[in-house]
């Protein structure tokens, strides 16, 4: 007589990745790649697309990467690693400056995890699924719940989840139906019909916000965007610059005052001999975990409080070719920008009427629009989401919120801390997630040195811990392999 269903034990994996978008799909790509035959590796993604994610998933040749060819390289031992693969798949004459497709790279993530598992199809296993919840269990290992209501084990968790929705700016502000806003900006109801639409609005002025300008046009809207934010401040755009030499150690100023003058000061100086802007913000690039780090709270909160969106349009730059279109764009005022905050929305006669104070004259403006649109990126406060992974960790203690909130609370491996202050031996987050602990952890080559750090942890922390008696052998094979390929 089989077993019903329910009494069939679940499978046990060496290591659950929630997430199948570029950080997960480079994280379980790695792992084979390191790890002793013994590992074993799940991928638990609610998409049908591997290694794309929001960033990668789209189709449209208009979106490009905002970094370079030569700093998209997945794997941090090897820099060129994504241009020779565009070279060799996309285009020959790709260079080190290019700026390419999202769509090419979301390709080139999808065959890293093909090359890392063609040797290794029984050891990675790509289910498509909700991860719901998490469980340890009594014998060292986690216990997964999926939508489906299938479940997993594993001795190790981690975290790969990636950018959550943007908040709601307009939470509190609108009474009645909300039929002409979306509040997710990639969603197919933003760009349907726009091509019968006379105006739009996008709130929030980030990279987002560009993105959607260009998309918008591609999906042949004619009229006038108008872009609104607090501050009214547009990403700045890259120049084909090296990065400086570094400027900042362990004896520079632990405060935020100081650490602008800094910049300050290293910007003039760099003017003064011909060197952008660009290149002082560039060479602070692989430092900023370390400076962050180095800020007490207060200083940290005092930066988010005054400094946070400079810093935003000056490091989150946009690609050349996007920002000449966006400058031809306002020139044209074909696209208009505002500064201030919105205090009611209302829609009435087929129109949206913003209200909104503008921020140098307090003065109240009024935009009549056909449709508004949110692009204020990524919500980070754990608290607001409306995510039953998120959600369940934090009702059962097994994680909390960083003090900034801005992401989850983590040791430096990014091991999550319960509630009571206790670092978990099993479960992990990687990728924005981090946020509050390194600050940068959005953009590739920040979340390809975490994987890199994090798969060596995880490799030679005997992941097998149900076949212990073959431990050494399996670490000492870890270790060499991890040496041979930095």
């Amino acid at each position: 007589m089989t077993n019903r269903p329910e009494n069939i034990s679940p499978a046990r994996f060496s290591v659950a990745i929630i997430g199948g978008g570029f950080t997960g799909t480079t994280l379980a790509a790695q792992l084979l790649r390191c790890a002793g035959s013994s590992l074993s590796v799940v991928v638990v993604e609610k998409s049908a697309s591997v290694g794309r994610g929001l960033a990668y998933g789209t189709k449209s040749k208009s979106l490009l990467l905002n970094v370079r060819a030569r700093n998209m390289s997945a794997f941090a031992d090897d820099p060129q690693h994504f241009l020779r693969w565009a070279q060799a798949n996309y285009d020959s004459t790709t260079g080190p400056g290019s700026f390419l497709p999202r769509e090419v790279y979301g390709r080139y993530v999808e065959a890293l995890l093909n090359e890392a598992s063609s040797s290794n199809d029984r050891r990675l296993q790509w289910i498509k699924d909700e991860t719901t919840g998490l469980s340890p269990t009594g014998d060292s290992a986690v216990e997964i719940e999926l939508r489906s209501g299938k479940r997993l084990l594993a001795d190790r968790v981690v975290m790969a989840v990636g950018n959550f929705p943007p908040a709601n700016p307009l939470a509190g502000l609108h009474t009645g139906k909300v039929s002409r806003y979306c509040r997710d900006p990639w969603s197919a109801e933003a760009f349907e019909g726009v091509e019968n639409l006379k105006t739009i609005l996008l709130i929030g002025s980030g990279l987002t916000s560009v993105d959607l300008a260009i998309q918008l046009r591609a999906h042949r809207f004619r009229g006038t965007i108008h872009v609104l934010s607090r501050r009214g401040l547009l990403p700045r755009w890259h120049k084909a610059v090296d990065a400086g030499p570094p400027f900042w150690n362990e004896s520079s100023p632990k405060n935020t005052r100081g650490l602008l003058r800094l910049v300050r000061e290293q910007v003039r100086q760099g003017q003064e001999q011909g060197v952008e802007w660009q290149s002082v913000f560039d060479s602070l690039r692989p430092l900023v975990g370390q400076i962050w780090q180095s800020l007490p709270p207060q200083e940290r909160r005092r930066f988010l409080r005054h400094v946070r969106p400079y810093w935003e349009v000056h490091r989150h730059r946009a690609a050349t070719e996007i920002a000449r279109i966006i400058e031809n764009e306002l020139a044209r005022r074909r696209l208009q920008l505002h500064a201030g905050r919105i205090t009611d929305y209302q829609e009435k006669d087929h129109k949206v009427n913003v209200t909104y104070l503008a921020r140098h004259t307090g003065e109240e403006h009024r935009l009549s629009v056909d449709r508004v649109i949110n692009c204020t990126g990524p919500e980070t406060d754990c608290r607001r989401l409306q995510d039953p992974l998120i959600t369940s960790l934090l009702v059962r203690g097994l994680a909390r919120p960083d003090p900034l909130f801005l992401g989850l609370d983590v040791s430096s491996h990014g091991a999550l801390i319960d509630r009571d202050g206790a670092v978990s031996r099993r479960l992990y987050a990687v990728g924005p997630l981090r946020k509050g602990d390194l600050w940068e952890s959005t953009a590739v080559p920040e979340i390809r040195q975490q994987v890199s750090k994090l798969v060596e942890h995880l490799v030679t922390g005997s992941l097998d811990e149900r076949s212990a008696h073959h431990s050494s052998e399996s670490r000492l094979r870890a270790e060499n392999l991890i040496a041979t390929n930095a």
